[in-house]
């Protein structure tokens, strides 16, 4: 009984990982596909951060939910602005706060995340992550293009963290993200200076 459960376990993560990889590389593709599919990965990756005790990364999904529904709509036809979305630098005025914001975000969720999870697998790390992702994400929705340097760090600290949690499958997705975003990176800057040409 507790290998079929271990057995199920290990497929759903599996599906939830291949969902992720398709969305990352349609992400780095700057296709609108990738919000529908990154919203399905995020509700089977709840399921399995939720069994293993990564609580913060659970809540993480659910909030990559309502952050890639604004997305998919801002990329998309029904937005009035769409045309002026083109990928660019992150403006000036905007840095401070993105980084008052995400201190702030961080200490706070870190001192409730604690009190409401006291059993959760290595708070500290988890809280970050998840702080970064949000961060990155809605630089990501914005086409703000450094959105991947913070997804290449996250992805960096993801493996270690995933390890410890013997998440095996998922540590070996991340790994594959730091090459993605790598590769997302350049492809938007490739496409921003065509844009500008």
């Amino acid at each position: 009984m507790f290998q079929v459960v271990l057995s199920l376990q290990i497929l759903i993560e599996g599906i939830a990982s291949l969902l992720s990889l398709a969305c990352v590389i349609l992400a780095a593709q700057n296709k609108i596909a990738n919000w529908p599919v990154a919203i399905l990965a995020s509700l089977v990756y709840a399921y399995v951060f939720y069994q293993n005790r990564f609580f913060s990364e659970t809540y993480l999904q659910f909030i990559f939910i309502g952050f890639q529904m604004y997305g998919w709509w801002f990329w998309s036809k029904f937005n009035p602005q769409k045309t002026e979305q083109n990928i660019k630098y992150t403006p000036t005025n905007h840095k401070p706060l993105l980084l008052l914001g995400f201190i702030t975000f961080y200490l706070t969720w870190y001192f409730i995340y604690l009190r409401i999870n006291p059993d959760a697998r290595l708070p500290l790390l988890d809280c970050f992550l998840t702080t970064l992702s949000i961060t990155a994400l809605f630089m990501q929705a914005k086409r703000w293009i450094e959105n991947w340097y913070l997804w290449i760090l996250a992805d960096i600290l993801y493996v270690p963290m995933f390890i410890m949690g013997e998440q095996y499958i998922t540590a070996a997705l991340y790994f594959i993200f730091i090459g993605l975003a790598t590769k997302g990176f350049f492809m938007w800057k490739s496409e921003m200076k065509k844009a500008s040409n």
